[in-house]
């Protein structure tokens, strides 16, 4: 079951991703970048992940993440620490699962 689709340039290709019942979770080693070197958007149903290195070098990347209709394109949040970007994408409330009480008669 995919939930992502990857494309677009080879680097970095260290990255992986994660769900649970609140969304997804993705990954992705960037050794030597960092927030204002990375850029996270969302771009017509893709997220769109793309670095510049600091030191001006073209050699940058982009790795694009086609996302289906049970995220919350407006909910997502994306951390860098230690070389290592984390992006969580949440489902939509009516997707997520809901727990239904089991009832004693």
């Amino acid at each position: 079951d995919t939930i992502f689709t990857s494309s677009r340039y080879p680097k970095p290709k260290n990255y992986k991703t994660s769900s649970d019942e609140d969304g997804v979770t993705l990954t992705m080693n960037v050794p030597g970048y960092n927030k204002k070197t990375i850029e996270v958007t969302i771009d017509n149903g893709n997220l769109v992940i793309s670095g510049k290195p600091n030191t001006g070098d073209t050699d940058g990347f982009e790795k694009r993440f086609t996302l289906n209709d049970n995220f919350d394109t407006d909910n997502i949040e994306a951390t860098v620490a230690d070389g290592v970007l984390t992006v969580l994408v949440s489902y939509l409330e009516e997707v997520k699962p809901k727990k239904i009480e089991v009832k004693v008669k």
